[in-house]
């Protein structure tokens, strides 16, 4: 008769300990599961939820910094160089290697027009990248569209301008415009600003194909953020892609403790496991310390009994990995949408990994067992017989 053989007809025997293992290890798979499916899936949300912040990677024309003496001391910096980026370049960000994380691009023009003899800061957007850069704008009326401004609610105020009034812009010519609505008030600069849709403001401020500068939102919960803005650079060499580090490192934070916290939680889960597994392994070779006398009387070797230990706890481990991995994969697809209002999908890919982890936990925990049983003497087994 084979170790195997042996192995399972003693397990079928002693189905009311081997349920009380298997119970031990699924319950512990299952929140291992449970937690990696839920925060897989919570992951997503939260990187979509982080895209509310706005942009995380500035780009602007590169420039040289040119020291400003008086004497042996310097007191200032000078740059120099074209302040203006063509808009064309921005196509090359979608060569880069991380290109899928680039969730969002807005390009931007600034100026400087006359309305009624007052100086205003004029900005050029793309109406449709910014509103997904800054969803939590509140407008009163619409986006720009062509011949349209948005104003910030400051100089609406000043000029008692609201949506569907019309005035005139000053710069190299007389511009009408018509205020599409009113930007409620952000507490940025923006509440001063005049708002035009991107190609109306480089027509009037005389900069065909040209911006300032561009807000990137990049999504990257697997690479830094700081790396892609070094493809950017790459990508586009007339340019400075900085990373602005407080939102990402908040963002990678969020992310990272929320995973410890859950992690921490399942490994507790597959400690208690193990010590419950190796238990009831004890328990079972202190159950049948006659029979495994016997076998080492007859010439089974230590390999041999070792083996069939070792058996029973991958086994164990196994078939609680299994059950583990589909009561983990129910309750999170159960209870995550609750948590953090995400759809959550099955992790099949998950299925190996859980079966691993729990067999090789049951085979640790079935170490101390199977050291019990080789110190089993089987003259002393034999004697009580």
């Amino acid at each position: 008769m084979s170790i195997i053989t042996i192995t399972v007809k003693d397990l079928t025997r002693r189905k009311a300990k081997l349920l009380l293992a298997l119970l031990s290890v699924a319950i512990a798979v299952s929140a291992f599961a449970a937690i990696t499916t839920i925060f897989s899936a919570a992951e997503d949300g939260l990187w979509d939820e982080a895209s509310k912040y706005g942009a995380n990677i500035i780009i602007k024309q590169k420039t040289d910094q040119v020291p400003l003496l008086a004497g042996s001391t310097t007191v200032g910096t000078l740059s120099t160089g074209d302040n203006y980026i063509n808009e064309s370049e921005l196509d090359l960000i979608w060569t880069i290697e991380y290109k899928a994380n680039i969730a969002v691009v807005a390009p931007k023009l600034y100026g400087i027009v006359e309305v009624n003899g007052t100086k205003a800061v004029l900005l050029g957007i793309n109406s449709t990248q910014e509103s997904r850069l800054k969803p939590w704008w509140k407008i009163d009326g619409e986006w720009p569209g062509e011949g349209e401004v948005l104003l910030g609610t400051d100089i609406a105020q000043a000029l008692q301008l609201g949506p569907g009034d019309i005035f005139t812009i000053n710069t190299h010519q007389m511009y009408e415009i018509t205020v599409s609505g009113v930007l409620e008030g952000t507490g940025a600069a923006e509440d001063a600003f005049m708002i035009m849709n991107l190609h109306d403001a480089q027509d009037v401020l005389e900069r065909p194909g040209l911006i300032s500068t561009a807000e990137v939102r990049a999504l990257c919960n697997n690479c830094p953020v700081e790396e892609i803005s070094r493809q950017i650079e790459g990508a586009l060499p007339s340019v400075e892609a900085r990373a602005i580090s407080q939102i990402v490192m908040g963002e990678m934070a969020m992310i990272a403790k929320t995973k410890s916290s859950a992690m921490a939680v399942a490994l507790v889960t597959l400690l208690v496991s193990a010590m419950t597994v190796a238990s009831t392994m004890l328990a079972a070779i202190n159950d049948k310390t006659k029979e495994i006398g016997i076998m080492r009387a007859v010439g089974a070797s230590d390999g041999q009994i070792t083996s069939m230990v070792m058996l029973e706890g991958t086994i164990i481990g196994f078939i609680g990995g299994i059950i583990g991995f589909i009561a983990g994969t129910v309750a999170a697809m159960l209870f995550g949408p609750m948590l953090f209002d995400s759809v959550v999908q099955p992790l099949y890919d998950l299925l190996p990994q859980v079966i691993v982890v729990s067999m090789v936990i049951c085979m640790m925990a079935a170490y101390l067992p199977a050291r019990r049983a080789l110190d089993i003497d089987p003259v002393e087994v034999l004697r009580d017989v």
